[in-house]
């Protein structure tokens, strides 16, 4: 009994077998019709994809001739105040109003001229990281990128004393900034003070100069290291009021462009794309 299971088991499993290697053999004889009928198809219209490749290839390279040369360029910036999202909001808008072509509003914002404003092409930001400014929420103070596309470098200087400007230049931020100013003032007119002050308690522990005694020189010595700390505060200070400024610039804006080789390759190929997918559509609808 147990043999018999066995064998009849075993034919029902040849059987099995076969009738998958038959659906197999016909799935794969459907597919390899229909592969030999796409090539035979496409060998019999392959002097139309020439001509179709050709000619949309043709007026891809035409195009990129005839195609405004964009310069890009890009410009770091450190800053004080605010946050970097906020700096990258207010970049985008310039980019929207661009987008819009409202040049005589972004003209008006940036205070340059329409011609100047209409060989602008693009206005943008980034991170230390190439990531988008406006999605930047971090608070750290690191730089960040100006990006811009012109049509003529010539504007570049103009454009990058307007961005700095625009974006440093608040009623906010101002008031910011005269705060600080007021505060270096006071801070540095307290520390001449306190130098004074010392200058005439050290006259006074010299007045008596032939009785000089250890405590007397010990603090001597600690009036002249208090008054070295004081006057490299009020150096910093000096300092920290001279570069009172929201926004400076660590790297202008210096022009490139992409090479007229890779531009023309760019477009002469999406030409032959666009040629390749109006061939097959027309072939399939023929």
């Amino acid at each position: 009994m147990e043999n018999n299971s066995f064998s009849q088991s075993k034919e029902e499993g040849k059987r099995t077998w076969r009738a998958l290697q038959n659906q197999w053999g016909e799935a794969l004889g459907f597919f390899g019709a229909m592969f030999n009928s796409l090539i035979t198809t496409l060998k019999k219209q392959a002097l139309g994809f020439l001509i179709f490749m050709i000619i949309f290839g043709a007026i891809g390279g035409t195009y990129a001739w005839m195609k405004k040369q964009v310069f890009h360029s890009e410009m770091t910036v450190s800053y004080a105040q605010l946050e970097k999202k906020i700096y990258g909001d207010m970049l985008f808008k310039l980019d929207q109003l661009l987008d819009s072509k409202q040049y005589e509003s972004l003209a008006s914002l940036l205070d340059m001229s329409v011609d100047q404003i209409t060989q602008i092409k693009s206005i943008s930001s980034k991170n230390i990281h190439n990531e988008p400014l406006i999605n930047d929420i971090s608070v750290e103070k690191v730089p960040f990128y100006i990006v811009v596309s012109v049509y003529n470098p010539d504007i570049l200087p103009d454009l990058q004393n307007a961005l700095v400007n625009y974006i440093s230049e608040s009623a906010f931020i101002d008031e910011r900034l005269k705060l600080n100013e007021r505060n270096y003032k006071n801070e540095i007119i307290h520390k001449k003070n306190q130098m004074i002050y010392m200058d005439s308690l050290k006259k006074m522990l010299l007045s008596d100069c032939d009785n000089l005694d250890a405590d007397v020189v010990v603090n001597l010595e600690n009036l002249n290291s208090d008054q070295n700390e004081i006057f490299g505060r009020i150096r910093d200070l000096e300092a920290a009021l001279q570069f009172n400024k929201n926004i400076e610039v660590m790297d202008g804006f210096i022009a490139h462009k992409i090479p007229f080789s890779k531009v023309l390759i760019k477009y002469i190929l999406i030409g032959i794309l666009i040629g390749i997918i109006l061939r097959t559509l027309w072939t399939i609808m023929k």
